[in-house]
Parts: structure tokens; sequence; C-alpha cells
């Protein structure tokens, strides 16, 4: 059973939300949410979205993270030699008891119309990622993310230029 759109509200991260029982089933994204994600807003690193089901708007259901940042590619064929503005992705969740359900392609489709949207006023060209493994690598890549050259795990989307191309993603 997949998640409807009009049965989730996602929202930034209030003090509402109940933190603390989160598991997605990596540790390293259990603590961020419980001992950072209210930090980061504050100090202007990240904002921090939650999915929440309309019925129980206190319980996380998964979140994700944007920024800005930039790229500089090396190497790279398909993007300038340049530092390019970017929107980053630092992290994406969801519940371990709802996983596999589509509810991390909804909140990846959310980052991007987000992202896009931010995109008509602050230039940024490109969303990135940086997976935390090969499984999360083989998510982003089903949604047309593109490894990058370079040291690091990171990839990236091409962002639509207008609120109408965002909403192409989902």
């Amino acid at each position: 059973m997949n998640f409807e759109p009009d049965s989730l509200r996602i929202e930034p991260l209030g003090p509402g939300h109940d933190r603390l029982v989160f598991r997605c089933g990596d540790e390293r994204l259990d603590r961020y949410l419980r001992e950072q994600a209210s930090q980061d807003p504050r100090r202007g690193t990240a904002r921090v979205f939650v999915a929440v089901s309309i019925d129980g708007p206190q319980r996380i259901l998964g979140y994700f993270t944007l920024s800005a940042a930039t790229v500089v590619p090396a190497d790279e064929k398909r993007l300038p030699r340049h530092a390019i503005p970017a929107a980053l992705v630092g992290r994406l969740a969801v519940e371990a008891s709802v996983a596999r359900r589509g509810l991390g392609g909804l909140l990846l489709a959310d980052a991007v119309k987000k992202a896009a949207v931010a995109a008509e006023t602050v230039a940024m060209a490109v969303m990135v990622v940086d997976p935390i493994d090969e499984r999360a690598e083989a998510f982003y890549a089903a949604f047309g993310f593109e490894c990058l050259n370079g040291p690091r795990r990171r990839m990236f989307l091409a962002l639509p230029f207008s609120r109408g191309g965002a909403d192409s993603f989902a």
C-alpha cells in the first residue's frame, strides 16, 4: 500500500513533532533527528521538513533537510567547470514501519519542488545528494540523479526552472 499525497502533510520541523520515537534503521539519521535537527534551522545551516499523517500530526513518518551548496565539478563534461549554485538534500529518511510505501519518493519530490521554487528567486542550477550507501544511491538514480565524477559519492539532478517543471518530477 502506497501513501496518497493527500493523506500526508510535509511541513517544517516544529516543537510539536515527536523526534524521539523515529527509527529508520540507520542510527546516524535517527540521531540527527533526535539531537541536531532542531538546531540547524536556528543556525541557518539547514531547513528540516517532516512528513506527518493528517490523522497523527505529531508522529514523524519521514524527513529531509535542504541547504544551499555549491558544486565544483571535476572533469564533469555535463556541467560547467566553475562553481555551480545548488540545493543540497543533506539527509532523507523514512520511518522503518512505513518504508517501501512510496514516502521517500514523495519527500524527494517535495524537496525538488521547494528547490525549484527557490531557484526562481535565487540562482540554483542543480540539486545534489550524498548517498550514504549503495541502496541510497540506487534510490536517487531511480529518480534521475546522476553520479558526479570525483572522490565523493555525490549525485546531481538538474533543477527545472519553473514551478510547472517541478510538478513533473512527482
